[in-house]
């Protein structure tokens, strides 16, 4: 901060509002420095889990803000959990004991299991969790929470479910069905499942994979959507665009606004989408 100097001699009040303009700096300044000094230290714990699916049909993660990756396994038999708490603290026993203080917790009801996390109130505002590589076995059903965060998912065929505040969402695999909601991110997903996809803010990109196709409801608040799909032998196209809308299959090709419908042989395939702050492109799979 940059004070002018003034030539004639100063007044009371002069004197009064210096004094006091330099009693709230150093007030702040001082704030300053004792927040550094007080999260000076950092703490690191680690996370190494496994939970046994032994008779669980579905498991639910929900987590602090954190990026979740998650890889099924063909083979596996169990939830797998490896990452690091890291934490602050204004001394490194004071960080060590923060990042030692949350734990993840494993929760069964029936043949449903919740993976969550317990942290202690004391610790809440200190702790961060980073998740290296999740495995879950191939065929289970998969419910994803998390505020803040990117989630990306592999090789899970069962039905699944993202629900996300901000972060993007990368799914291949899902062949029992998805749904996807997130605030802010870009979406892309590959599956022969039926799907749900929304974004308040983001773009998305969709590729069916099933043989005849599979149902698409899409949509974008602020963004566009790239849809590939694999057959348009029966489909029931449904678009709505504020941008421009292209769609070029064997058997539907035009460059429209607003919107776009058409029913295709039986109609028995619905491709729905909304991009209301940006354009839809729908095309066929060039590789068949």
């Amino acid at each position: 901060m940059r004070i002018r100097a003034n030539s004639r001699a100063s007044t009371p009040l002069h004197r009064g509002l210096t004094a006091a303009l330099t009693t709230v700096v150093a007030t702040i300044f001082g704030a300053g420095l004792s927040l550094a000094c007080a999260l000076g230290f950092r703490g690191a714990t680690e996370v190494d889990a496994e939970y046994s699916l032994d008779e669980i049909d579905a498991v639910r993660i929900s987590l602090p803000d954190t990026p979740i990756s998650v890889l099924g396994d063909p083979v596996g038999v169990s939830l797998e959990v490896e990452g690091v708490w890291y934490s602050v603290g204004g001394s490194s026993r004071a960080a060590a004991d923060h990042s030692t203080a949350p734990s993840l917790f494993f929760a069964r009801e029936g043949r449903f299991g919740e993976l969550s996390a317990v942290i202690p109130t004391a610790s809440r505002d200190l702790v961060d969790l980073e998740l290296g590589e999740v495995r879950i076995p191939s065929d289970r059903d998969l419910e994803l929470r998390t505020g803040l965060g990117d989630v990306d998912i592999s090789q899970v065929e069962g039905n699944l479910s993202v629900d996300v505040d901000a972060g993007r969402v990368t799914i291949f695999g899902g062949a029992d069905g998805i749904g996807v909601r997130t605030g802010v991110g870009d979406i892309e997903i590959e599956t022969t499942g039926n799907t749900t996809a929304s974004t308040g803010r983001g773009d998305v990109v969709i590729s069916q994979l099933g043989a005849g196709g599979n149902d698409l409801i899409i949509s974008t608040s602020y963004g566009s959507i790239d849809a590939v799909l694999r057959s348009d032998s029966n489909l029931d196209l449904k678009l709505e665009a504020s941008g421009d809308i292209r769609v070029q299959t064997r058997t539907v090709s035009t460059v429209t606004t607003g919107s776009f419908v058409r029913t295709i042989g039986n109609g028995s395939v619905t491709v729905e989408l909304r991009a209301l702050g940006g354009d839809i492109n729908v095309r066929l799979d060039e590789s068949l």
